[in-house]
């Protein structure tokens, strides 16, 4: 470890060095930056399937490129078109006490930025919060998760001969590295993953008062509305909630479906997932579970289920596959609140189906346990859905979608409480990256100096007495 923390030592050294030196770079560096981000992707498309392919066991190469790099090229080239405006200083309208004085936001560069990346996509968590930060004129070091080792390698490889380490350099390390990581200097700090290792992180990162942004997890509620439960919605639940075997933060974690369309629900789940793959273990959409530590976690949800004899619906009936890390789909119906499966994020292809007798106790129900990250809600009664997604507690919410809110390049990205702080993505990703650095040009007619020029003067009570002076029209109650 010693050898990575010298390394990691320089580049933080080497970075806020050449940060120092173009401490604002023009908009045209920025765009070039994010050119040569874009290039490093589309080149890098077969380095990437392959190395994601042996990470995961099996990851199809479609979800490789759309999920990953992709997701990053389509931020990049929303980031190229929008970044002219975003950099526009603004112009802030002052009071007439303060003359010919005029007053702006600047948007600046916070300097160099660290990011932790997780295993779950390892690629694509890795790259596309540079894609904000480039934009807001940093400099960055990645460390990505040792439990992907070969996207690490790749990772490293593909950055190191495409950009210089001043810019944009990556370290691999453990988990021992990943604290001293969080303990570092930075000017601003990213880390993506478990709840339980973000607290870790944010104590480390507060001791040198770190800015940091947290992209946590969470127990994601899926509320399927009578008028919801359809095979459309279901598939498309299912199409969703399968997406890298469910190893997505933001995919519905559970799902919650009128009492009495319960039976219904999992019969047409059913039908849908077996008219889809009659077999699922062993095929190519199938993607593995990352070891067999989450693997084995996975299974013990089902087998904890089984054991309090709770309602298990295999929907192929097929075994789980050890050599492949492939678990088939499974339901646990109505579980207790005391299983593993409803205490903690299942990120895996498990899912608990939980019936609820009234939408009000859906939301009391999500609003009285941690934060989520995501909500879904399925209707198509608009007043329903509007109503869902003011009231619920999350980070972000989609309507008859299960992802699309957090995907989107011009919406923000991030959580609330449990779920994380700060946002990437958006303009709001941009800002978060960035210091709004506020410039007061002072004229030499303002009032609000004479008044505070000493010797006090009767200009200083009279811009006291204004100050509270009654609004005009209002009443005295």
């Amino acid at each position: 470890m010693d050898g990575d923390l010298k390394r990691l030592e320089k580049f933080i050294g080497d970075q806020k060095r050449a940060q120092a030196k173009d401490p604002v770079p023009t908009l045209e560096e920025r765009l070039l930056r994010l050119r040569r981000l874009k290039s490093m992707l589309l080149e890098s498309r077969e380095a990437f399937r392959e190395a994601l392919n042996r990470d995961f066991g099996n990851h199809h190469p479609w979800m490789s490129d759309m999920l990953e790099a992709g997701s990053v090229i389509g931020r990049i080239r929303y980031f190229e078109q929008a970044l002219p405006n975003w950099l526009k200083n603004e112009a802030v309208p002052l009071e007439d006490a303060h003359g010919t004085s005029r007053a702006q936001i600047m948007i600046v560069p916070k300097g160099v930025n660290g990011i932790i990346a997780p295993w779950n996509f390892p690629l694509e968590c890795a790259l596309v919060m540079i894609t904000d930060m480039f934009a807001a004129g940093n400099r960055v070091v990645i460390k990505p998760s040792e439990l992907a080792p070969a996207c690490a390698e790749v990772l490293e490889r593909v950055v190191r001969a495409h950009f210089d380490p001043d810019l944009l350099a990556v370290v691999q390390g453990g988990p021992a590295f990943s604290q001293a990581f969080s303990a570092m200097p930075w000017d601003h700090l990213t880390y993506t993953g478990s709840t339980r290792v973000g607290r870790l992180v944010a104590e480390a990162a507060a001791r040198n008062l770190v800015p940091l942004t947290l992209e946590l997890g969470g127990k994601n509620p899926a509320i399927f509305a009578p008028d919801g439960v359809n095979a459309e919605m279901i598939k498309l639940f299912l199409s969703f909630r399968t997406l890298k075997a469910g190893q997505v933060c933001t995919s519905p974690d559970y799902v919650l479906v009128p009492r009495d369309r319960l039976d219904a629900w999992v019969t047409v789940a059913r039908q849908e997932w077996t008219s889809a793959y009659p077999t699922s273990i062993g095929h190519p959409d199938t993607t593995g579970i990352i070891n067999e530590r989450h693997y084995d976690r996975v299974l013990g949800y089902v087998e904890e289920a089984r054991a309090k004899g709770v309602r298990v619906e295999n929907l192929t009936g097929e075994k789980p596959d050890p050599a492949r890390r492939q678990v088939p789909l499974t339901l646990i119906v109505d579980p207790p609140n005391e299983l593993g499966c409803m205490q903690e994020e299942v990120f895996g292809p498990v899912i608990p189906v939980v019936p609820y007798d009234s939408i009000g106790s859906c939301v009391s129900r999500i609003n009285a346990g941690p934060t989520p990250l995501a909500a879904y809600i399925v209707t198509d009664e608009q007043d329903l859905a509007q109503r869902l997604v003011t009231q619920i507690r999350c980070g972000g919410a989609g309507v008859n979608t299960f992802g699309l809110q957090g995907s989107h390049p011009a919406l923000p990205f991030g959580g609330m409480g449990a779920s994380g702080y700060g946002c990437h993505s958006g303009r709001e990703g941009f800002l978060n990256y960035s210091h709004r650095r506020s410039v007061f040009y002072a004229g030499h007619d303002s009032i609000v100096h004479q008044a505070l020029s000493i010797p006090l003067s009767p200009i200083c009570g009279a811009v006291v007495d204004a100050m509270f002076r009654p609004d005009e029209g209002a009443s005295n109650a």
